[in-house]
């Protein structure tokens, strides 16, 4: 795992474009797993710079989001659409379908997943981390640090979420993580510097995988 110091999110953004526009260009079918939330703006223009004929071997989707009515404004997928995500050619997967209940949405989602990570020739996550060290929708202390299930749902005021848990997430090939803010210093300083259980501190898991980038603006290597 790798910690770049860096004072804002350019090069996190140049660094994720050219790793997706280098595995598009090779040929490959590319999953890139997004996060919403903090991650929005990031998200929106790396997406700006892929070309139209390199998206048609891209697929994204959301590691993580809030259940409710398709549309609603705390969706992941709605903010990101509000915020100026453009696809030209890439499939961009949602979680939330018309008139299913959480656990039907979260089935539906699970399959999904796992038919997207058998197509997928390489695997390449954009998560942010959370000052109480949660990653994905896997906040501390809850089910989604413990299920064996790939997506799970749960109730965490104010939200209903649904996120993929560990087994899924140990499948990514490339994680690039973009964590700003004075509020994120304990939660990175934890990351680098100890090794807590999962449970404690989900954010752990990046370091299970084959290669995993922290861009931030308080530890580590000045980028």
């Amino acid at each position: 795992m790798q910690f770049y110091r860096t004072s804002d999110t350019s090069k996190a953004i140049s660094d994720l474009q050219s790793r997706l526009i280098s595995e598009l260009q090779a040929g490959k079918h590319v999953l890139w797993m997004v996060s919403g939330g903090s991650n929005i703006t990031a998200s929106v223009a790396v997406m700006a710079g892929i070309s139209g004929d390199l998206q048609t071997n891209l697929t994204i989707m959301f590691s993580d989001e809030r259940y409710g009515p398709v549309g609603h404004a705390d969706s992941n997928y709605q903010q990101m659409l509000d915020a100026g995500f453009l696809v030209n050619g890439a499939q961009f997967l949602p979680v939330l379908q018309e008139g299913m209940s959480r656990d039907e949405t979260v089935a539906a989602y699970a399959d999904l997943i796992k038919l997207e990570f058998d197509r997928a020739d390489i695997i390449i996550s954009q998560l942010g981390i959370g000052a109480d060290g949660h990653i994905a929708g896997a906040l501390p202390g809850t089910i989604a640090t413990t299920s064996e299930e790939w997506v799970i749902g749960y109730e965490s005021p104010p939200y209903q979420r649904i996120t993929m848990t560990f087994p899924a997430l140990r499948q990514i090939t490339a994680d690039y993580s973009l964590v700003f803010g004075d509020d994120k210093a304990n939660a990175l300083t934890q990351l680098q510097n100890e090794d807590l259980e999962l449970s404690e501190q989900p954010a752990q898991i990046l370091k299970e995988l084959s290669e995993a980038y922290v861009y931030n603006d308080q530890i580590g290597d000045v980028a």
